[in-house]
């Protein structure tokens, strides 16, 4: 079992802060936070996004992966699911807002004046992390830490840090209760493609350390830990995204039976076990193709030479659209 590292000092000092004058400049770092978390505010979401995603790439199943990328099924999610989706956005938030009240420097934007973002395989692979801190208490004195902030519910949070977790929770801040052991399983071995994420980010923004933090969003209980860069693992995962970028036709399936439980509920099943047509879109037609001219560039080979296809013509596709034929069988 790889070793877990808990951002001890960071958890207990986010903790007494707060105590100390009952919320008071954490309420107020939150109100200047929270205008900022444009994600959480935005009105114009596209369909489909244009890269592959590093939240996507630590996943199991590859054939989802390569889905995702062509556009194959474009996503109808309940006004539940949607209140959730924005959820994780608000509470990136109040993560840093937690941060700044301990004093921690977080940094959100490069010295371009945008959000921190990492691009591989020609812009067709990336991701945009949650930004830097510099003053964890758990690190050495100006060491920067890549920072990744999450949600869960009550069962994955458990699985990440344990039944125990409350106990273990309450140790840390008094020292003289009864020593409780860690039960939890951490981000490697509970959330995969967290830790594949973060792996990402560290790799390309040059950095040796992340501070991963999450919330129980049944009883608000915060849960951190410190993922050190493992460039092994970072690099298995840039290759993996190169090779799915340009892998004409789809991978094989993690299962050839549709009600296999991690199926059933996959938004791909349709297309991938069902036999349903994909959306209709340039990504989805036999004749276009990722190219690696740069841009995460896509070009339509119908004609010669082919031609660049910009994104809003990807999206809804043309008169000669023709689906590819591994879709529907």
């Amino acid at each position: 079992m790889p070793a877990i590292h808990i951002a001890t000092e960071t958890l207990i000092a986010i903790e007494r802060a707060i105590e100390r004058d009952q919320g008071n400049s954490y309420r107020g770092w939150l109100g200047k936070v929270l205008p900022h978390i444009g994600d959480a505010y935005r009105s114009d979401e596209e369909p489909h996004r244009s890269h592959m995603g590093a939240s996507l790439i630590g996943g199991e199943c590859a054939r989802h992966i390569w889905y995702n990328f062509r556009w194959a099924t474009r996503g109808a999610f309940s006004g539940t699911m949607l209140r959730l989706f924005n959820r994780g956005h608000l509470e990136e938030g109040r993560f840093i807002a937690c941060l700044l009240t301990i004093g921690v420097q977080v940094i959100q934007q490069d010295e371009n004046g945008k959000q921190f973002r990492i691009s591989h395989a020609e812009g067709h692979f990336g991701g945009s992390g949650d930004g830097v801190g510099v003053g964890i208490p758990d690190l050495t004195a100006g060491m920067p830490a890549l920072l990744e902030f999450k949600t869960h519910n009550d069962k994955s949070f458990t699985q990440l840090a344990g039944r125990n977790w409350k106990d273990y929770w309450l140790t840390m801040l008094n020292p003289k209760l009864p020593k409780v052991q860690f039960q939890g399983e951490g981000v490697r071995l509970a959330k995969f493609e967290h830790y594949v994420q973060a792996q990402q980010y560290m790799r390309k923004m040059g950095l040796a350390v992340c501070l991963y933090m999450a919330v129980n969003k049944d009883n608000d209980l915060f849960y951190g830990e410190l993922i050190p860069l493992d460039t092994l693992i970072a690099d298995q995962f840039l290759e993996r995204a190169e090779r799915l970028i340009y892998h004409g036709e789809p991978p094989k399936r993690i299962s050839e039976t549709p009600g296999y439980w991690k199926c059933r509920y996959c938004d791909d099943r349709p297309v991938c076990h069902l036999g349903a047509m994909p959306d209709r879109n340039c990504r989805t037609c036999k004749y276009s193709e990722p190219v690696n001219t740069g841009n995460g560039a896509w070009e339509c080979q119908r004609v010669n030479p082919a031609v660049p296809i910009d994104k809003a013509r990807q999206l809804v596709g043309c008169e000669h659209y023709t689906v590819a034929p591994y879709y529907g069988r």
